[in-house]
């Protein structure tokens, strides 16, 4: 499951690893009406994307960002490229192609503790680029823009390697709107420490329908169950899950559930699950991950399915069901829950 949940924040969280810095996809900028100027408090970085990237199609650009007080690198944001012909190896759960062999590095910026510049992960970084530049420091932290990978393109499709070059030229410009300024440490700490412990989303179900985290405040509890679409038929609780479901609504009405689908919103693991879900005659909601969902998913899910406890005021509680279970365990489990909410 690590895999697809790796290439799930690839193309769904984006600026979702560890303790997150930022915003949306690159690639999705202009569907979603977002603006191309970034800032990342936590990560004391400011750029502008520029116009190519996110008004050209088929440009296939991943980011990431993340910040980690503790470590050596406070901070990091790196942009890779990934050819047409490689996005369907991209999502082979089952490939034993490595992910950062799919993907080509475009840039990356650092930010290093003063100090921290030789530590072994900093210089480990550093070896992966031809090219190193140091931005304006800021009190207590130094800034750098890594750019042409040492392990080169030349092994891209001729198509691939043209849209790379076209990539690179405007990497001048993005330089010169980088602005460093000193992170706000104080959010990363409060968002380290609230992220697993808080559920909160808001995206739309397999039906179009919106729904956010709001959901939570109208029910004493809500059971979530996460799964994908790539586990069906292989793994299949949904019978089971259907009669829990039924179950609740009759018993503990002040109880809800939904299931998450890590996979979607894909077309492909949209129309499977669909499928399954009007195979077992499911009735509850299945829900698509956003932004701070699928980050969560990737830092406190070990494996699928998984089942989870969330209060009214979305705190995760410390209940967690992992693996296949039967409409009995789910609902004794559940009333136990509920006896202790008090």
């Amino acid at each position: 499951m690590k895999r697809k949940l790796a290439l799930l924040l690839c193309a769904v969280c984006s600026f979702s690893a560890l303790t997150a810095c930022g915003t949306p996809n690159a690639n999705t900028a202009q569907q979603q009406n977002i603006s191309n100027d970034i800032r990342l408090d936590a990560c004391g970085l400011a750029y502008t994307i520029p116009e190519y990237w996110t008004n050209t199609e088929n440009i296939n650009l991943f980011p990431t960002s993340y910040a980690q007080p503790t470590e050596s690198i406070y901070a990091l944001v790196r942009y890779d490229y990934a050819p047409d012909e490689n996005l369907a190896e991209l999502d082979n759960p089952n490939s034993t192609v490595p992910v950062e062999e799919l993907m080509v590095p475009l840039l990356e910026l650092l930010v290093v503790r003063d100090g921290q510049e030789t530590a072994d992960r900093v210089e480990a970084e550093f070896a992966k680029y031809q090219s190193k530049q140091e931005l304006p420091s800021q009190e207590g932290f130094r800034y750098y823009y890594l750019t042409d990978p040492v392990n080169g393109v030349e092994h891209l499709s001729e198509r691939a390697l043209q849209t790379y070059t076209d990539l690179t030229k405007d990497l001048p410009d993005f330089y010169k709107s980088i602005e460093t300024f000193a992170p706000n440490e104080e959010s990363v700490k409060e968002q380290a420490a609230q992220k697993s412990s808080v559920f909160s989303f808001s995206s739309s179900d397999l039906n179009g329908n919106a729904i956010d985290s709001s959901i939570f405040e109208a029910y004493d509890l809500t059971v979530i169950n996460f799964f994908a679409s790539y586990s069906y038929p292989d793994i299949n609780e949904l019978s089971e899950l259907q009669k829990f479901y039924e179950k609740l609504q009759a018993e503990h009405p002040n109880v809800n559930f939904m299931q998450v689908i890590i996979d979607t919103p894909e077309e492909s693991a949209e129309q499977k699950i669909k499928a399954a879900y009007k195979e077992n005659n499911v009735t509850f909601q299945g829900i698509m991950p956003d932004v701070p969902m699928a980050s969560w998913i990737m830092e406190n899910l070990n494996g699928l399915p998984t089942t989870i406890f969330v209060n009214q005021k979305g705190y995760v509680l410390g209940n967690k069901i992992e693996q296949k279970q039967t409409a009995e365990y789910y609902m004794e489990q559940t009333e136990n829950v509920l006896s202790n909410l008090s």
